[in-house]
């Protein structure tokens, strides 16, 4: 089988929110962003990590700022995009996991687990939204979800 090739890309002058930002696929996606030339904000709650990956990125070129946040708290969020310059490109990467055998899954392991992996997400979503709606371009929203496997 051959794959396609991907076509090479520009974002320039695009501004990028990346939440889960400080290690694994949401470093990876930010780092990529930034290599294509977005100017990327990384977010996560845990501000020494955050600051180091937006070190990193700077390091090699890259446009990139870091801010703590707890994207579960959803007025947090709404004031943080509210006072920043509105995001053309917003990954929804923040997520976890709290493994447990089906029929020992506690209720707030449950709700946690959708508190950020769910409703975050569509809250991030929505306040990015919401102040982008008035440009004029495209805004482009990306979740996804990914768990290391158990063994």
């Amino acid at each position: 089988m051959e794959l396609p090739i991907t076509p090479s890309f520009r974002l320039d002058g695009k501004r990028a929110l990346v939440t889960g930002a400080g290690r694994g696929i949401g470093l990876a996606a930010a780092a990529a962003l930034a290599d294509a030339g977005a100017d990327v904000t990384l977010v996560s709650r845990t501000k020494s990590e955050i600051e180091a990956a937006a070190n990193d990125i700077r390091a090699k070129g890259g446009k990139a700022s870091a801010a703590a946040l707890d994207v579960t708290d959803i007025e947090a969020v709404r004031t943080f995009v509210a006072v920043a310059e509105p995001f053309d490109i917003l990954i929804n990467n923040a997520g976890s996991n709290r493994p447990a055998p089906f029929i020992e899954v506690k209720v707030e392991d449950f709700d946690a687990i959708l508190d950020l992996n769910v409703r975050s997400a569509f809250f991030v979503a929505q306040a990015v939204a919401l102040i982008f709606l008035p440009s004029t371009t495209a805004l482009l929203l990306i979740s996804w979800a990914s768990m290391p496997p158990r063994g």
